[in-house]
């Protein structure tokens, strides 16, 4: 019962701790970046209702496949509305949830007796996992809901897996909570592997051929599982045009990607600095040569004292096969590499710690004093890191202070300031954009939007120009792009110049079914200023053919007609 209750406070004050730390994700809203397009201009995931949950299902909006993720924003919009505090209180807490499950993998993992020096160093280890700097992404930014609820599910699948081992049953309590891991994020995927890692060590179920086919042929579910997770995210990336092809972004870039990233993450995990939002440039050839030189060493070092260090090499093993999807392999965005991608991947490391804390002899005292050196410098650089993630100014803002250079970074928060009707600074921001990245069509359609609102017309329409040179190869770009210009048009007293933009929206066949659907409502505005009601009428009959009763848009085109039909 002692034990039963040192646990339960250890846990308790991990938890505690973590929501310290973070405390000031609450205070953020709905970001740009992702947020306002998924939650705020989406409607479709508002109720829970069968042609709701169907959407969910089938959906690969933003190039995501995560049935149970929207779910879970389904059940914030059903509590809370559109209020962001209660969504961040509910991602604050599912990482604070996952805390304690790696205090309690730690615990199941470490084999020694549960006195007071294994659960200290359990909890250490977690909160080594729970309170540092490279976990405020997932925290802090709500479109990364699925790593926090993939992980739980992942976590509890390995817990539930070694106590149906312990007992020699059937994982089947794992299995279960590996489906839903499956459709809640891909991060999940690899996991079967690290199952079998774990058979190897430290469980020793696999010491010869019939025992690893054994063990194999066991998790045959698990892979089932996997393979639809890989399957759907291949598909969901693919459909929405994210993944970059094999002719632009060739095998030996992607594998000296990988192993760059491979060695970055690691960097990161000790020495959580220099963090931003979007890490947008590609390894040097230099930081290539120097990823091999220090794989060499490790494969040589782990090879040597294979017989020693099999915790090391699991724990290595088992980081490496995690993060593997997320190396760059099958690249899709802007993004190199990105602090999320370690959120699940880092936790054996955290198992490694508390297991070395346990069998340090003499040097103890010292390793605890670096340690608690260290968690004390990572809670800080989270907590304030957390702030930098409450708008988007400041988030953009630090990432500029990391990189000078990331045009990203600069058109982003830009793109903030004209938010907040701050054009002057605005335009400095973009321009700084296009500076260093001149083909960015995006920043070119940005810096034309605030040259029409401070009324420089002329040089407004020649960016827009080049703009849609430069984004030819970018349909999202160039139907925003004529758009807005089609708006400009408006403002300028040339309705004629504005009806042929949103045609070409409406006649391409590039354009999806959404921005085709935005061209016939923004014509079907123009035609009703002009008197030519119904043309108009049949426009906005043409947006409700083209989208969804739960989209934001049909219910514009709806309240139109009311107001025509009136």
């Amino acid at each position: 019962m002692k034990k039963m209750k040192r646990s339960l406070g250890w846990g308790i004050g991990i938890a505690l701790l973590t929501v310290i730390v973070f405390l000031p994700v609450l205070q953020g809203g709905f970001l740009s970046w992702d947020d306002n397009g998924l939650f705020v201009q989406n409607t479709q995931y508002r109720g829970l209702s069968a042609s709701h949950w169907n959407w969910m299902c089938t959906t690969f909006y933003y190039g995501h496949w995560q049935p149970l993720s929207w779910l879970s924003y389904a059940l914030d919009y059903a509590a809370g509305g559109m209020n962001p505090a209660g969504w961040h209180l509910v991602n604050l807490l599912l990482h604070a949830l996952n805390a304690v499950l790696v205090y309690l993998l730690c615990m199941a993992f470490v084999q020694e007796p549960a006195d007071r020096k294994k659960t200290a160093a359990c909890a250490v280890a977690a909160l080594f996992y729970a309170i540092h700097p490279l976990r405020v992404e997932v925290v802090a930014w709500l479109a990364t809901r699925g790593y926090l609820l993939c992980t739980t599910f992942c976590l509890l699948t390995c817990l539930f897996y070694l106590r149906a081992v312990s007992r020699k049953r059937y994982p089947l309590a794992a299995l279960l909570f590996f489906a839903l891991a499956a459709v809640t994020k891909g991060i999940g995927m690899m996991l079967p592997l690290v199952l079998l890692l774990i058979d190897w060590f430290p469980l020793g179920r696999v010491k010869s051929i019939p025992q690893a086919f054994r063990c194999a042929m066991e998790k045959i579910p698990f892979f089932m599982l996997s393979l639809l997770t890989g399957v759907m995210a291949f598909f969901a990336k693919k459909t929405y045009g994210g993944m970059a092809a094999v002719e632009q972004y060739g095998p030996l870039t992607r594998f000296g990607q990988a192993l760059s990233s491979f060695w970055f993450y690691l960097s990161k995990t000790v020495a959580p600095i220099g963090l931003s939002p979007l890490y947008d440039k590609p390894p040097v050839p230099l930081t290539i040569a120097v990823s091999l030189l220090l794989t060499a060493v490790l494969m040589s070092g782990l090879f040597l004292f294979r017989r020693r260090l099999r915790g090391v090499i699991a724990a290595v093993a088992a980081f490496f096969l995690l993060i593997f999807p997320m190396l760059g392999f099958t690249q899709s965005g802007k993004q190199v590499m990105a602090d999320r991608f370690t959120y699940l991947a880092v936790i054996p490391f955290s198992v490694l710690l508390a297991s070395g804390l346990v069998l340090c002899g003499k040097n103890r005292r010292m390793a605890w004093i670096v340690l608690t050196a260290f968690l004390v410098f990572c809670g800080a650089q989270t907590f304030v890191w957390s702030r930098c993630w409450s708008d988007d100014l400041a988030l953009w803002r630090s990432a500029i202070l990391v990189d000078e250079e990331n045009a990203h970074a600069h058109n982003s928060a830009g793109t903030a300031l004209l938010d907040q009707q701050r054009y002057e600074e605005a335009l400095v921001c973009f321009e700084r954009a296009l500076e260093i990245k001149p083909w960015d069509g995006l920043a070119r359609h940005n810096r034309a939007l605030v040259l029409t609102l401070i009324r420089r017309h002329e040089e407004a329409f020649e960016e827009w120009r080049i703009a849609l040179a430069v984004a030819k190869d970018e349909p999202a770009t160039q139907a925003k792009i004529l758009l807005f210009r089609g708006w400009a048009f408006e403002q300028t007293g040339d309705p004629l110049a504005a009806e042929q933009d949103y045609d070409r929206v409406i006649d391409s066949e590039e354009f999806d079914a959404l921005q085709r659907a935005r061209g016939f409502f923004r014509r079907g505005e123009l035609f009703a200023a002009q008197g030519k009601m119904s043309r108009a009428a049949a426009d906005w009959q043409r947006v409700l053919s083209l989208i969804e009763p739960t989209h934001e848009l049909y219910g514009e085109a709806e309240r139109a007609l009311k107001k025509l039909a009136r």
